[in-house]
């Protein structure tokens, strides 16, 4: 089962945790100044020891001979990221079956480990990658300083090299425009408020990526226990927020809620945009307790479906943009009818 509709912590809020960790070797160039050759080399170091784990070995996949189709849908499961999907040769992911651990070598540096969870589980979630860092550690030479940690190819990252962060959806914070003062206040305690792909991307059905940006001078510790606590309080005023919203607006909540229930049920066309906006009312009222129709589950896999590029590879060829339109309004009716779950379990069990 995919790591995404396991359920979690928090998941009302707080969707999934990812941790981060940035590694480099030492001898070599970091990527941004590497050649072809010297990439590949790099590469089948790590290769080696990647798909060599005794009892969890990771699947290689390398970037430059996928299509464009397959890197998008990397993407947009947050599997790969924008710079890792360029397909530079030399450039690789190795993933793990339930796809919640994904190591990308020489993306910004020669080695990125990620680990996501479901729902707000920071500490199990920075074990899993510290469990594969120091596997990597003990296996390949790490460029690590005394003075300053581990050696990134940005300063940004030098130190613990680690970069915690979490998925949240805040449709009342959005709705009263809290966001900028949000993004405000966590800049200048250390922190960044960005879309659910990260740099430069915008937020779609209010859904956030919330992470720390300083890692040097302070612990791994630290920055877990500073994180989370910042964490709670956005989870705090949120769920606050929402009960005060419908508390004063319940049928007015209540019928944009079934409207977007409605319009999801029975589409035949819609695009990725207005599908995120619809479940995020849906996502709001199966969080205040009205909407029994619909499950976390369902509207997780929702959300890691519905791409563009994942709708495409699902599809198996190349669609045009209302054939797109019209096989995505066809999975989510199979999905909130339950047809497409069971599907899920029948071949599991074939």
């Amino acid at each position: 089962m995919s790591w995404y509709l396991e359920a979690g912590n928090d998941s009302d809020i707080v969707l999934s945790s990812r941790i981060r960790l940035a590694r480099n070797l030492r001898g070599y160039l970091f990527p941004n100044c590497m050649n072809d050759e010297a990439r590949k080399a790099v590469l089948e170091k790590v290769s080696e020891v990647l798909t060599n784990i005794p009892g969890n070995p990771l699947m290689r996949m390398d970037i430059a001979p996928l299509p464009q189709t397959d890197r998008r849908a990397l993407i947009e499961k947050h599997l790969i990221s924008e710079e890792l999907a360029k397909g530079q040769e030399g450039q690789s992911a190795f993933i793990s079956k339930d796809e919640n651990i994904s190591v990308m070598v020489n993306e910004e540096d020669h080695i990125r480990i990620q680990v996501m969870s479901p729902g707000f589980s920071l500490e199990n979630t920075y074990k899993q990658a510290e469990d594969m860092a120091i596997y990597l550690e003990g296996m390949l030479p790490i460029a690590f300083s005394e003075k300053y940690g581990f050696l990134t190819a940005y300063p940004s990252n030098t130190g613990t090299g680690l970069r915690a962060s979490v998925m949240v959806h805040l449709p009342v914070l959005t709705s009263i425009r809290g966001i900028t003062a949000l993004k405000d206040s966590l800049q200048k305690a250390g922190y960044t408020v960005r879309g659910a792909y990260g740099e430069n991307s915008k937020s779609v059905g209010n859904i956030y990526q919330i992470s720390n940006t300083i890692t040097l001078g302070i612990s791994e510790k630290k920055t877990l226990q500073n994180f989370g606590k910042m964490i709670n309080e956005v989870i705090a005023l949120e769920r606050k927020l929402r009960q005060e919203f419908y508390g004063k607006n319940k049928e007015k909540l209540e019928d944009r809620v079934f409207r977007s229930l409605g319009e999801l049920t029975y589409a035949r066309l819609i695009s990725s945009a207005e599908a995120m906006n619809r479940l995020s009312d849906l996502r709001l009222g199966v969080a205040c307790g009205f909407l029994k129709d619909v499950n976390e589950r369902q509207l997780m896999l929702l959300l890691n479906t519905i791409g563009d590029a994942s709708v495409q590879k699902r599809c198996g060829e190349v669609l045009t943009p209302k054939d797109l339109a019209m096989r995505r309004a066809d999975l989510i009716r199979e999905v909130l009818k339950g047809k497409e779950e069971k599907k899920n379990e029948e071949e599991k069990g074939e």
